[in-house]
């Protein structure tokens, strides 16, 4: 055959298979072409399909949502962790420079000294060289109050050491006894006293380790360190201000001003609310069930809010001679 005439053939044969689509249409109007020779015909989705699929994406968000939000307070606690792990070297660094465990007050809290006329430097502000933070310890003049204007600057700074990363409070406090400026919220506090009426230390003197004016040497811990908590977390979002001394060590026990059933403080509010002075929160904090706490052997443990009053007491006391059982 001639090569004209194969290549007539060829192109009548092409030209045949795709005028099929087109002249069936042409027909039949209503009718969708027909694909040629084993074409494949492509189909969506219906409504009730997609419906249904985005009923399913929603169920497996609502059972993975929590799981995420477990995750991610997992990670805050660890982070917690490390930041109450390295209050407790800067601590035994102060100890090993000075023979004593610092203060948590350079001045007494028998009367709230508002004139400035008290210094009121906290134990935060003493360990700040054994925790990488020469720079802001140097910039507070310790020769005068802590709220006085010269040292504004450095208590308006958010240190991230003092901040657990679960708080979700105010940078700085809104109460009305600190002079306008902003002075910056710590959540970490220690465990000075069973109660307030120790704490003040005017008949009844402190039986925990990091107290106003205390110099607390390991030899004066009868009780052991690994019993014996150093630091605890707190979430009060008013009365915790890191330079301030007056607040910096809470108590095992709330204040009740009006029965003599003292309520563990762990989570408990308020905490202490007598006269014109409130404070919601004392040991406490904003992971779900309990808190971080720091013994005096560098060893940390969460404690939970269910923990009772015996318990709690003998975790706090330097030589009570009393021993927490089952605390966890």
């Amino acid at each position: 055959m001639e090569p004209v005439t194969q290549l007539r053939r060829a192109y009548s044969n092409v030209a045949g298979t795709l005028r099929v689509p087109f002249l069936a249409q042409l027909r039949h109007p209503s009718r969708p072409a027909v694909a040629a020779r084993g074409a494949c015909l492509l189909h969506g989705f219906t409504l009730v399909e997609l419906l249904v699929v985005i009923a399913i994406i929603g169920v497996l968000v609502a059972l993975l949502l929590p799981a995420v939000q477990s995750a991610r307070e997992a990670a805050r606690r660890s982070s917690c962790a490390n930041n109450m792990k390295q209050i407790g070297l800067a601590i035994e660094g102060y100890l090993q420079a000075y023979g004593a465990y610092p203060s948590s007050n350079t001045d007494d809290v028998l009367n709230w000294d508002t004139a400035g006329r008290l210094r009121n430097h906290s134990w935060g502000s003493l360990i700040m060289p054994f925790a990488e933070m020469e720079a802001l310890r140097d910039s507070i003049d310790f020769s005068i109050s802590a709220l006085h204007t010269d040292n504004r600057p450095a208590a308006g700074m958010v240190v991230p050491i003092y901040r657990c990363p679960s708080y979700i409070g105010p940078d700085y406090t809104s109460d009305s006894h600190y002079p306008a400026g902003q002075y910056a919220m710590g959540n970490y506090v220690s465990l000075g006293a069973s109660d307030v009426e120790h704490i003040w230390g005017a008949s009844l003197k402190p039986e925990g380790v990091i107290f106003p004016l205390s110099a607390v040497r390991p030899a004066d811990v009868t009780d052991g360190l690994s019993k014996t908590v150093f630091i605890a977390e707190s979430r009060e979002e008013k009365m915790r201000v890191w330079i301030d001394g007056r607040t910096a060590a809470n108590t095992a026990l709330a204040y009740m001003e009006s029965s003599s059933d003292q309520p563990v403080a762990l989570n408990y509010t308020p905490y202490y609310d007598d006269g014109d002075i409130t404070c919601a929160y004392g040991p406490s904090s904003m992971h779900p069930g309990g808190a971080h706490h720091l013994y005096g052997d560098g060893s940390l443990q969460f404690l939970w809010d269910t923990v009772s009053a015996a318990n709690y007491v003998a975790l706090c006391t330097r030589a009570g001679g009393d021993v927490a059982h089952d605390v966890e």
